[in-house]
């Protein structure tokens, strides 16, 4: 079975997307009915297609570059923010970390803490726990 792997800031250009960036995506998703609220703290956007300012160049770089198909945007502004809880996606992906930082723990009980401009390969079906540390901004990368 192919494992997760920890990409120690190997994506720097993908740090410190702006909370205006931000603000503009989830105002777009709301208009196009593509966003959701996960909870009052922490939010996900899954049009990210269609990108505001500096995170349409990670997305070009990520999705024509590196042959993803999708982009997704998770954010939470305060420590603690309720997450998916643990669950496995069907397919593999890539987090990136931009703000913040992040958690993910595994049912083999390893943990990796995710700065800014690192990555985290999760395969499909490997269940992991994603914990908010600080206010973050993590994207998440697939190939569909």
């Amino acid at each position: 079975m192919i494992q997760y792997t920890h990409h120690k800031k190997q994506y720097l250009f993908a740090k410190n997307i702006s909370w205006l960036d931000v603000a503009k995506q989830i105002d777009l998703e709301k208009e196009n009915e593509t966003y959701r609220a996960v909870s009052d703290d922490t939010d996900l956007c899954i049009d990210c297609g269609c990108t505001p300012g500096f995170m349409q160049n990670i997305y070009k770089k990520f999705l024509e570059e590196r042959g993803y198909e999708a982009m997704h945007m998770y954010t939470s502004r305060k420590v603690g923010a309720e997450t998916l809880g643990r669950h496995n996606d069907d397919q593999d992906v890539l987090i990136v970390q931009s703000r913040g930082r992040m958690t993910y723990q595994f049912d083999d009980k390893n943990v990796v803490t995710l700065y800014p401009g690192d990555g985290l390969y999760i395969p499909a079906w490997v269940y992991h726990n994603p914990i908010t540390i600080e206010p973050r901004i993590t994207l998440s990368f697939s190939k569909g």
